[in-house]
C-alpha cells in the first residue's frame, strides 16, 4: 500500500514539475515589448475646458448652492 501511494505521489509531484515547466516555457517565449513613444507635451492648439480656472471657480459656486439649498430644505422640514 505504500508503494502505491509513493508511487501516486511521485506522480502527482512529476505532473506538477511539468506543468510549471511549461508554463516557465510559455512566460518565457512571449514578445519583448516594443517600445512606445507617449508625448504627454502635445499641442493641441489651446487647453482643455477644464483646464481654465473660471470653470473650476463657476463649477465650485455651482456645488456650494446646491449644498446649501439642500441643508436649507432638510431644516424647513424638521420645523
Amino acid at each position: 500500500m505504500k508503494t502505491k501511494n509513493s508511487i501516486k505521489k511521485a506522480f502527482q509531484l512529476s505532473i506538477a514539475f511539468i506543468l510549471v515547466l511549461c508554463t516557465n516555457i510559455y512566460a518565457f517565449a512571449q514578445d519583448v515589448p516594443k517600445k512606445v513613444d507617449v508625448n504627454i507635451n502635445t499641442d493641441n492648439g489651446g487647453t482643455v475646458w477644464y483646464g481654465q480656472p473660471w470653470v473650476w471657480a463657476i463649477g465650485i459656486a455651482v456645488f456650494i448652492l446646491i449644498l446649501v439649498i439642500i441643508t436649507r430644505s432638510n431644516k424647513s422640514e424638521k420645523a
